[in-house]
Formats: structure tokens, sequence, C-alpha cells
């Protein structure tokens, strides 16, 4: 078969091009060709097919020009190009069947409705809550928010969701009322959610109930397991965060809980908006443990977290499936997750790890203590940890499920 992969990106981005990417060597490995549709940029991995992504859209002009940012804004919501660029490339290809996965704000849902005229199968697997939420994270001024609950997008408008800004919010609410309006979304037969509360949360917004479906992503532990066998770089103990420094991560949470436990190295991965004010509260309480480390590559990264204790994910907002969790767990390390989104489905506490309340320092200052120094626990949990994402999180397992989902598959 010849699969349409769908996502903003063809480079490494985040989870969402995580699960692109083992996706599309799973499809392969299943002897199946994968065509992309994505946008231009540099970064891009190579293909043959390059000639029919999008121009790539630079938010950034939306600050410099009124007519520059009017352009970019249209093509943000409604998207000729990429109707027209998809449609020259179903003449040129014979598509089987569409894989959507990320296309709000660049590709845009516009193209469900050239794939619907040409009778192809689409599902979508959601990597966040876009249709529900105009801010895509259930997130407003750093506070979890359901106010646009039943289309009520508005609200985004009025507290300024997006940014904290008026236009950005606007921007963001009408994108979700015209392709509400629009109804592309009926266009397609399935509705991926990659965790059991993904799922209950789309079908509590009533949205196409009968079209949802929950499927785990699927994982290539190749790499983990490469990380696994290699040996220590020291014999350093530490613990360790990975993930984006913004407020909706939980770092800063992580950094209070640190002030009680001045005697236990915390190695920081990640980069982001709030860098500079986490490095200065660290400054400010003389967190001397703390090391910022910047940005590391994948294998960097595991290799880190291989030689860690444990893995703390503080989260607070709705997360969908860290991938982080999930690689922490398969290189057989517990992890210490806030009781939110997902983290539950893979964090059984007091099994696999231990959760604490969402944004509470001092609970996950006592889930620290207790941990860290009990090295029967650690090693219990983290082999409790390495079986239960093994079982959840699989090829095996996510490609049973898209067969059923994928007509011919």
């Amino acid at each position: 078969m010849n699969i349409l992969v769908v996502n903003w990106t063809w480079y490494p981005s985040g989870g969402d091009f995580t699960y692109v990417e083992n996706v599309c060597r799973l499809y392969e490995e299943k002897g199946h060709n994968v065509i992309p549709f994505s946008m231009k940029d540099e970064r891009n991995a190579p293909t043959p097919y390059d000639d029919y992504f999008i121009e790539n859209i630079d938010y950034k002009k939306v600050k410099r020009s009124l007519a520059a940012g009017i352009k970019v804004v249209m093509k943000s919501i409604y998207s000729f190009e990429a109707q027209r660029n998809l449609a020259r490339l179903l003449s040129d290809v014979k598509i089987d069947a569409a894989h959507i996965n990320v296309i709000h704000h660049y590709i845009t849902p516009t193209i469900l409705k050239i794939l619907k005229e040409k009778n192809i199968p689409i599902i979508w697997t959601f990597h966040e809550y876009t249709p529900l939420c105009p801010d895509s994270a259930f997130v407003s001024h750093d506070q979890v928010c359901e106010k646009c609950f039943g289309g009520a997008f508005y609200n985004c408008v009025t507290h300024t969701c997006k940014k904290g800004s008026v236009l950005a919010s606007t921007v963001a609410a009408l994108e979700n009322y015209v392709h509400s309006y629009l109804n592309y979304y009926a266009y397609v037969d399935h509705y991926v959610c990659t965790s059991v509360f993904m799922y209950e949360k789309f079908k509590s917004f009533n949205f196409f109930k009968d079209k949802l479906v929950q499927l785990y992503h699927g994982y290539d532990y190749t790499e983990i397991d490469a990380a696994r066998i290699k040996p220590k770089l020291n014999d350093e103990k530490y613990i360790v965060f990975v993930g984006r420094l913004e407020k909706i991560k939980g770092a800063h949470t992580v950094l209070k809980a640190m002030m009680a436990h001045p005697k236990i190295h915390l190695k920081v991965i990640g980069t982001g908006t709030q860098e500079g004010e986490l490095k200065q509260f660290k400054e400010d309480h003389h967190l001397n443990q703390v090391d910022f480390l910047g940005k590391k590559s994948k294998q960097e990264t595991l290799q880190i977290i291989n030689g860690a204790e444990f893995l703390i994910c503080a989260s607070e907002w709705y997360e969908v499936l860290g991938f982080t969790v999930v690689e922490a767990m398969a290189l057989g390390k517990p992890v210490i997750g806030s009781a939110i989104g997902a983290i539950p489905e893979m964090v059984i506490d007091g099994y696999t790890g231990l959760l604490f309340e969402p944004g509470s320092a001092d609970q996950l200052a006592e889930k620290i203590q207790l941990l860290y120094p009990n090295q029967e626990l650690k090693e219990l949990m983290g082999q409790n940890a390495q079986l239960h994402i093994n079982q959840l999180i699989n090829n095996d397992t996510h490609y049973s499920g898209l067969q059923k989902l994928i007509p011919g598959l």
C-alpha cells in the first residue's frame, strides 16, 4: 500500500514527530510505501516528495507588517496551497490510505476535503486537543481550562488564552470556528486517541464519539537497548528532568522541590522560554546541586536517563503521552510523575513509580525523599516500569490496532 503520512514537520520537532518517525518505519517494515506531506524546512529529512510540500509558514511575519500578518493568518486557517499541492500529489501518486498527525495552524484540516473527494480512507492520530481548545493544550494563563466546552471558542479571546495576546487568541478562536463550521472533521474515518484520558476527554466534548478509537503508540526500542548496554560515564548519583522549560511542563515545581534536597544532584535537560527565569531561581536559592544541560541529542538524553536514579515528569497540563516517560521506564527507571492527563496510565502509583499532585512542590519533595535513598524500591519499581511500558507501548499491538482501522493494511 501507498500510505500518505501528513505532519506539520518532517524533522524532529517533539513527541509528534517521534511518533511519525516510528510509525513510518513500522509501515515500511511491513512492506508499505510511505509518502510524506508536510511543510518545507531546511531541517527536513530528505524525501523525493518534498516538491509537493507547502511553503514554510513564518509566524514572525505577523509582527513585521499588517499585510504579511494577514496573509500568514489566512494561510493558517484555510490553506489553498495545501489543497493544490495535495491534489497535485494525488494525481501523480496512487494513495491507498492517509494517516494525519499534527496539521492545525500550518497544513490545516482543509486537506481532508481533497482526500475525501478521492475516497481515500483517513485516520487521524491526535497529539494535542486543538479541535476542542484553540490553545491546543487546555491551558489558559498557566492553569488548566475547559471554558470552550460546547464550542464556546470566544472564551479564548475574552481570556486571552493564546500567549496572553488578544490578536493571537482571536486568530486561534477564529480558526476553530471556521473548521467547526466547515465540518471537514466529518471526512475522517477514525480518530486515534493515544491514551484513555484523551479518549474520554474527546468523548466528553461530544467530538465524533462513533469515530473515536483508543490506541496507545507503538515504539521501536532499538535505541533504548543500545543505551542500556553502554556503561555509565562515571559513578555519580543523580536524578533527571527532561522536557521543555515551560510552565506547563512543571520545571519550576521541580526546582522548588529541590530546595528541600540540597544534597541530591538534579540534571535538567531541555530549553524553553522559562529557562532564564529558572536559572535565576537556581541562583537566588543557591541550588548548586542543579545542573542545566540544555538541549541534548536523543542518544545523549537516553544515556543520561540510563545513568539516573529515576526521572521526574512534573507536567501541569493534560499530558497526552510523554515519550520521555516511555523511554525512562523502558530503561528500567521508576518515574515520579504528576497525576494528570495520561501520566497515571504509565506511572502506576507504588508499582512503576510515584504520583504527586500537579504543581505541589511539597508533595514532590516528599516523593523524592521516599524513593531516592531506597535502592531496593527503586530496583523493584524499575523492573515493574520496564515490564509495564513494554506491554503498553509496543509496535506489535499498535500495528494490529492500525490494521483494524485501515482497510487492506
